[in-house]
């Protein structure tokens, strides 16, 4: 992919922007702790919340901080991990009164690196900017109830899941080149790697409990990384994290074979905690080690809202010329197969003058 496109300045929805859709939980709020995971703290969206409401929510503010005409959008993206996400993008899209068409991808943990690749596609064909939002509510898919440290654990979905995961959206406008780009993205691509193991399982959970502690109805499809998953997981991430970002500086040099590309700044998934730690232990030996931003603590893991809220929060931060790697790896979408992790990654550089 050469440099035909750029990304304009993250945005985060938060409680403040939204107290309607969005609710701050510390740890000592829920019943499962996330301090294992890295997590003091995440969004939960209220029960009323809907996906497409994030995603208005979300827009509507990247709009603004943009500073564009809604007539000049030439499409919205939304990344959901959910059934239909284009029914949910062609709904916010309305909700906001937009001409431009709805268009939705799902592809769990490596949904922003997928929403990225077709938003360059749609700028190239368009020559318009693009929205790209990811919106996740997993809240409903987790049993937030408290672990035993008993086989039954496993069997309710307790414990690992409640304990990383949280609600979230986050977005950023795709621009058709370089022109008035905080990053140009230099190449952006998602693909499969093969699962034996079936590190994240669904699980159907009689009365599972939601955030508030309250018992839910019947039978929830629960997320869940029953026995040594979670183990194995934390294991296989970092290495697939860092074969992605591999490809992607393949991919850009066999473009242009005379530029040497050094990642000096790594804002990957937002996994957890230990798997950050492990991808800086496998990139620590190489010459010039970049730099991981670990934005997890007062977030969770928020599947494909994960990088860009990330980058919402350190964009400040990359000095001029900095070339960024966002790495992801992931599964449990509904349309995911058992046996297939996501991965994929965005390189993007720093214009030498922002």
């Amino acid at each position: 992919m050469s440099e035909n496109a750029g990304f304009t300045r993250f945005v985060k929805l938060t409680e403040r922007d939204a107290p309607q859709l969005l609710q701050r939980m510390r740890d000592a709020d829920l019943a499962v702790s996330g301090k294992r995971y890295g997590v003091a703290s995440r969004l939960i969206a209220r029960p009323t919340a809907s996906v497409a409401d994030l995603a208005t929510a979300t827009c509507r503010k990247l709009l603004s901080c943009a500073t564009i005409h809604h007539g000049d959008l030439g499409a919205l993206i939304l990344s959901s991990r959910i059934e239909d996400p284009t029914s949910a993008a062609q709904e916010s899209a309305h909700q906001l009164g937009l001409s431009c068409d709805g268009l939705g991808i799902e592809r769990a943990c490596s949904g922003f690196p997928a929403a990225t690749a077709l938003a360059v596609e749609q700028t190239r064909a368009r020559e318009r900017p693009v929205a790209v939002i990811a919106a996740e509510k997993l809240s409903p898919n987790i049993n937030w109830e408290t672990a035993t440290q008993q086989l039954s654990d496993h069997r309710r979905a307790r414990g690992q899941a409640a304990s990383l995961f949280a609600d979230g959206a986050a977005g950023v406008l795709v621009l058709p080149g370089k022109k008035d780009a905080r990053l140009v993205i230099l190449d952006a691509w998602q693909g499969d790697v093969d699962d034996k193991d079936q590190l994240i399982q669904k699980t159907l959970v009689e009365r599972a409990i939601d955030p508030w502690g309250n018992p839910r109805a019947g039978a929830t499809e629960c997320m869940s990384m029953p026995g040594r998953r979670g183990f194995l997981l934390a294991k296989r991430a970092p290495q697939i994290m860092a074969q992605s970002i591999s490809k992607s500086v393949s991919r850009v040099q066999e473009q242009h074979p005379f530029d040497r590309l050094a990642i000096s700044h790594l804002v990957p998934h937002q996994a957890s905690g230990i798997i950050l730690a492990g991808l800086a232990r496998r990139l620590r030996h190489q010459e010039h080690a970049p730099h991981i931003w670990k934005c997890i603590e007062h977030v969770g893991n928020t599947v494909s809202a994960s990088i860009p809220t990330a980058m919402a929060m350190v964009q400040e931060q990359l000095p001029p010329g900095a070339v960024v790697a966002m790495p992801s790896v992931g599964a449990g979408g509904p349309g995911y197969r058992p046996d297939t992790l996501s991965t994929g990654c965005v390189l993007a550089r720093v214009p030498d003058t922002v």
